[in-house]
Protein backbone atom coordinates (compact mmCIF):
# COMPACT_ATOMS: atom_id res chain seq x y z
CA UNK A 1 0.00 0.00 0.00
CA UNK A 2 1.23 3.49 -0.94
CA UNK A 3 1.76 6.30 1.18
CA UNK A 4 -0.42 9.22 0.87
CA UNK A 5 1.31 12.22 -0.61
CA UNK A 6 0.17 15.20 0.50
CA UNK A 7 -0.96 18.09 -1.76
CA UNK A 8 1.24 21.00 -1.52
CA UNK A 9 -0.71 24.15 -2.51
CA UNK A 10 2.43 26.65 -4.04
CA UNK A 11 2.63 29.72 -4.59
CA UNK A 12 3.03 29.31 -7.75
CA UNK A 13 0.09 27.57 -8.66
CA UNK A 14 -2.40 29.52 -6.51
CA UNK A 15 -0.73 32.65 -8.61
CA UNK A 16 -1.24 30.68 -11.88
CA UNK A 17 -4.59 29.90 -11.40
CA UNK A 18 -5.84 32.82 -11.34
CA UNK A 19 -6.58 34.65 -14.03
CA UNK A 20 -4.96 38.02 -12.94
CA UNK A 21 -5.71 39.81 -16.39
CA UNK A 22 -9.60 39.34 -16.25
CA UNK A 23 -9.98 40.04 -12.08
CA UNK A 24 -7.78 43.17 -13.11
CA UNK A 25 -9.96 44.31 -15.84
CA UNK A 26 -12.24 44.10 -13.62
CA UNK A 27 -10.78 45.96 -10.75
CA UNK A 28 -8.04 48.19 -12.17
CA UNK A 29 -10.92 51.40 -12.39
CA UNK A 30 -12.40 50.83 -9.39
CA UNK A 31 -9.32 51.18 -7.18
CA UNK A 32 -7.64 53.63 -9.71
CA UNK A 33 -10.87 56.02 -8.57
CA UNK A 34 -10.75 55.30 -4.94
CA UNK A 35 -7.54 55.73 -4.78
CA UNK A 36 -7.68 59.28 -6.50
CA UNK A 37 -10.96 60.48 -4.78
CA UNK A 38 -9.32 59.69 -1.66
CA UNK A 39 -5.76 61.28 -2.45
CA UNK A 40 -3.79 58.57 -2.20
CA UNK A 41 -0.10 58.49 -1.91
CA UNK A 42 1.16 55.11 0.13
CA UNK A 43 -0.91 51.81 0.09
CA UNK A 44 -0.38 49.06 2.55
CA UNK A 45 -2.22 46.00 1.32
CA UNK A 46 -2.02 43.08 3.90
CA UNK A 47 -2.17 39.40 3.05
CA UNK A 48 -0.49 40.05 -0.38
CA UNK A 49 -0.20 36.93 -1.58
CA UNK A 50 2.05 36.70 -4.44
CA UNK A 51 1.83 40.47 -4.89
CA UNK A 52 -0.39 41.19 -7.86
CA UNK A 53 -2.53 43.35 -5.99
CA UNK A 54 0.59 45.25 -4.68
CA UNK A 55 2.31 45.44 -8.54
CA UNK A 56 -1.24 47.06 -9.61
CA UNK A 57 -1.14 49.66 -6.83
CA UNK A 58 2.44 50.56 -7.63
CA UNK A 59 1.17 52.41 -10.85
CA UNK A 60 -1.71 54.32 -8.73
CA UNK A 61 0.91 55.55 -4.91
CA UNK A 62 3.91 57.02 -4.60
CA UNK A 63 4.39 53.97 -2.44
CA UNK A 64 3.10 50.16 -1.46
CA UNK A 65 3.81 48.47 1.50
CA UNK A 66 2.82 44.26 0.75
CA UNK A 67 3.17 42.32 3.83
CA UNK A 68 2.25 38.53 4.26
CA UNK A 69 2.20 35.83 6.84
CA UNK A 70 4.08 33.20 4.65
CA UNK A 71 7.29 32.81 3.78
CA UNK A 72 6.81 31.40 0.96
CA UNK A 73 4.07 33.63 -0.86
CA UNK A 74 6.66 36.95 0.35
CA UNK A 75 9.60 34.79 -1.78
CA UNK A 76 7.76 34.20 -4.25
CA UNK A 77 6.24 37.98 -4.80
CA UNK A 78 9.66 39.05 -4.75
CA UNK A 79 11.27 36.33 -7.36
CA UNK A 80 8.56 36.55 -9.68
CA UNK A 81 5.85 39.12 -9.28
CA UNK A 82 6.87 42.22 -7.65
CA UNK A 83 9.04 44.59 -10.01
CA UNK A 84 8.04 47.98 -9.39
CA UNK A 85 11.17 49.67 -7.21
CA UNK A 86 8.51 51.85 -4.45
CA UNK A 87 7.14 48.24 -3.96
CA UNK A 88 8.02 46.74 -0.72
CA UNK A 89 7.49 42.96 0.23
CA UNK A 90 7.40 42.12 3.79
CA UNK A 91 6.29 39.11 6.08
CA UNK A 92 3.85 39.56 8.26
CA UNK A 93 0.04 40.18 9.12
CA UNK A 94 -2.41 42.67 10.77
CA UNK A 95 -0.25 42.02 14.70
CA UNK A 96 2.77 43.39 13.00
CA UNK A 97 1.60 46.09 11.51
CA UNK A 98 2.77 48.72 14.38
CA UNK A 99 6.08 47.05 14.31
CA UNK A 100 6.64 46.51 10.44
CA UNK A 101 5.38 49.77 9.00
CA UNK A 102 6.60 53.42 9.55
CA UNK A 103 5.03 56.60 8.82
CA UNK A 104 1.83 57.69 7.20
CA UNK A 105 -0.01 55.14 5.36
CA UNK A 106 -3.08 57.02 3.45
CA UNK A 107 -4.88 53.16 2.62
CA UNK A 108 -4.95 49.98 3.83
CA UNK A 109 -6.19 47.10 1.57
CA UNK A 110 -7.19 43.51 2.36
CA UNK A 111 -8.42 41.31 -0.16
CA UNK A 112 -9.57 38.12 -1.88
CA UNK A 113 -11.60 36.96 1.26
CA UNK A 114 -8.54 37.40 3.71
CA UNK A 115 -10.42 39.08 6.65
CA UNK A 116 -12.74 36.57 6.68
CA UNK A 117 -10.76 33.75 6.59
CA UNK A 118 -9.08 35.20 9.80
CA UNK A 119 -12.18 32.34 11.27
CA UNK A 120 -13.43 33.86 13.88
CA UNK A 121 -15.13 37.68 14.71
CA UNK A 122 -13.15 38.35 17.58
CA UNK A 123 -9.98 37.94 15.15
CA UNK A 124 -11.77 40.15 12.49
CA UNK A 125 -12.75 42.93 15.47
CA UNK A 126 -9.12 43.06 16.44
CA UNK A 127 -7.70 43.43 12.44
CA UNK A 128 -10.20 45.93 11.92
CA UNK A 129 -9.06 47.97 15.40
CA UNK A 130 -5.37 47.70 14.20
CA UNK A 131 -6.32 49.05 10.62
CA UNK A 132 -8.28 51.72 12.07
CA UNK A 133 -5.82 52.46 14.54
CA UNK A 134 -3.13 53.08 11.68
CA UNK A 135 -4.63 55.01 9.38
CA UNK A 136 -4.78 58.84 9.81
CA UNK A 137 -7.73 60.71 9.71
CA UNK A 138 -9.60 60.67 6.50
CA UNK A 139 -7.09 57.66 5.40
CA UNK A 140 -9.44 54.71 3.79
CA UNK A 141 -9.39 50.73 4.41
CA UNK A 142 -10.89 48.26 1.66
CA UNK A 143 -11.84 45.22 2.65
CA UNK A 144 -13.12 42.13 0.03
CA UNK A 145 -15.04 39.32 0.99
CA UNK A 146 -17.45 36.95 -0.57
CA UNK A 147 -21.19 37.72 0.31
CA UNK A 148 -22.09 35.13 3.22
CA UNK A 149 -25.88 35.43 2.92
CA UNK A 150 -27.33 32.25 2.83
CA UNK A 151 -29.21 32.03 -0.14
CA UNK A 152 -26.36 33.51 -2.27
CA UNK A 153 -24.13 30.91 -0.55
CA UNK A 154 -26.43 28.36 -1.36
CA UNK A 155 -27.07 29.39 -5.31
CA UNK A 156 -23.13 29.29 -5.21
CA UNK A 157 -21.81 26.23 -3.49
CA UNK A 158 -19.63 24.92 -6.29
CA UNK A 159 -17.48 27.34 -7.95
CA UNK A 160 -16.59 26.23 -11.74
CA UNK A 161 -13.79 23.98 -12.07
CA UNK A 162 -10.42 26.06 -12.80
CA UNK A 163 -7.73 23.82 -15.08
CA UNK A 164 -4.25 24.44 -15.14
CA UNK A 165 -1.46 23.06 -17.08
CA UNK A 166 1.94 22.72 -15.94
CA UNK A 167 5.11 20.79 -16.21
CA UNK A 168 2.89 18.04 -18.69
CA UNK A 169 0.36 18.10 -15.69
CA UNK A 170 -3.33 18.79 -15.87
CA UNK A 171 -4.48 20.18 -11.85
CA UNK A 172 -8.11 20.49 -11.76
CA UNK A 173 -9.63 22.95 -9.25
CA UNK A 174 -12.54 22.91 -7.65
CA UNK A 175 -14.11 24.89 -4.70
CA UNK A 176 -17.31 24.25 -2.99
CA UNK A 177 -18.71 26.14 0.47
CA UNK A 178 -21.05 24.90 3.38
CA UNK A 179 -22.52 27.45 5.10
CA UNK A 180 -22.07 27.88 8.50
CA UNK A 181 -24.11 30.67 10.58
CA UNK A 182 -21.18 31.20 12.76
CA UNK A 183 -18.39 29.67 10.62
CA UNK A 184 -18.65 28.56 6.95
CA UNK A 185 -16.32 26.04 5.64
CA UNK A 186 -14.48 25.90 2.14
CA UNK A 187 -13.80 22.60 0.65
CA UNK A 188 -10.73 22.65 -1.90
CA UNK A 189 -10.58 20.08 -4.04
CA UNK A 190 -7.45 19.13 -6.51
CA UNK A 191 -7.09 16.41 -8.82
CA UNK A 192 -3.69 16.36 -10.64
CA UNK A 193 -3.65 14.07 -13.84
CA UNK A 194 -0.44 13.00 -15.62
CA UNK A 195 0.64 13.46 -19.67
CA UNK A 196 -1.63 9.88 -19.63
CA UNK A 197 -4.54 11.31 -18.14
CA UNK A 198 -4.26 9.23 -15.17
CA UNK A 199 -4.81 10.29 -11.61
CA UNK A 200 -1.79 11.06 -9.85
CA UNK A 201 -3.33 12.61 -7.22
CA UNK A 202 -6.84 13.54 -5.74
CA UNK A 203 -6.46 15.93 -2.70
CA UNK A 204 -9.16 17.64 -0.66
CA UNK A 205 -8.50 20.85 2.24
CA UNK A 206 -10.63 22.52 4.34
CA UNK A 207 -10.39 25.76 5.90
CA UNK A 208 -13.03 27.86 7.75
CA UNK A 209 -14.15 31.50 7.33
CA UNK A 210 -15.83 33.96 9.91
CA UNK A 211 -19.59 34.14 8.18
CA UNK A 212 -19.03 37.93 7.53
CA UNK A 213 -22.65 38.98 6.92
CA UNK A 214 -23.16 42.51 5.66
CA UNK A 215 -24.95 43.72 9.53
CA UNK A 216 -22.06 41.89 11.27
CA UNK A 217 -19.30 43.33 9.47
CA UNK A 218 -21.05 46.69 9.56
CA UNK A 219 -21.46 46.48 13.47
CA UNK A 220 -17.85 45.39 13.65
CA UNK A 221 -16.29 48.13 11.35
CA UNK A 222 -18.79 50.63 13.59
CA UNK A 223 -17.56 49.37 16.99
CA UNK A 224 -14.11 49.89 15.65
CA UNK A 225 -14.23 53.72 14.74
CA UNK A 226 -15.54 53.13 11.31
CA UNK A 227 -18.09 56.35 10.73
CA UNK A 228 -18.24 56.00 6.92
CA UNK A 229 -18.57 52.88 5.52
CA UNK A 230 -19.76 52.50 1.55
CA UNK A 231 -20.50 48.57 0.08
CA UNK A 232 -20.08 48.27 -3.38
CA UNK A 233 -20.72 44.79 -5.66
CA UNK A 234 -17.81 42.74 -7.33
CA UNK A 235 -18.36 44.66 -9.91
CA UNK A 236 -16.71 47.41 -8.40
CA UNK A 237 -19.11 50.02 -9.72
CA UNK A 238 -22.68 49.34 -8.08
CA UNK A 239 -24.16 49.13 -4.55
CA UNK A 240 -23.93 46.36 -3.37
CA UNK A 241 -26.52 43.88 -3.30
CA UNK A 242 -27.44 41.59 -0.65
CA UNK A 243 -29.24 38.89 -2.75
CA UNK A 244 -27.33 38.96 -5.96
CA UNK A 245 -23.75 39.62 -5.66
CA UNK A 246 -21.37 36.94 -4.86
CA UNK A 247 -18.52 39.33 -3.29
CA UNK A 248 -18.32 42.87 -2.28
CA UNK A 249 -15.99 45.64 -1.09
CA UNK A 250 -16.36 47.44 2.17
CA UNK A 251 -14.66 50.76 1.57
CA UNK A 252 -14.10 51.93 5.34
CA UNK A 253 -12.75 55.47 5.64
CA UNK A 254 -11.75 57.15 9.36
Amino acid sequence: MQNKVNFKFTPELYDKQINWENRFRQEKDFFASIFAENSVKTVLDIGCGTGRHAELFAEMAEKVLAIDPSQEMIDYAISNVVRSPNVTVKRGGFSDIERLIKGDINAITCLGNTISLLETRKNVKAALKATYKKLPKNGIAVFQFINFEKSVMENNRYYAPKILIMNNKKYIFHRHFEYGKIKTRTDFLVTILNENNEIELFDVSQSLMCTLKKRIFLKIAQNCGFKKIRLVGNDGKTPFDVKNHISLFAILKK
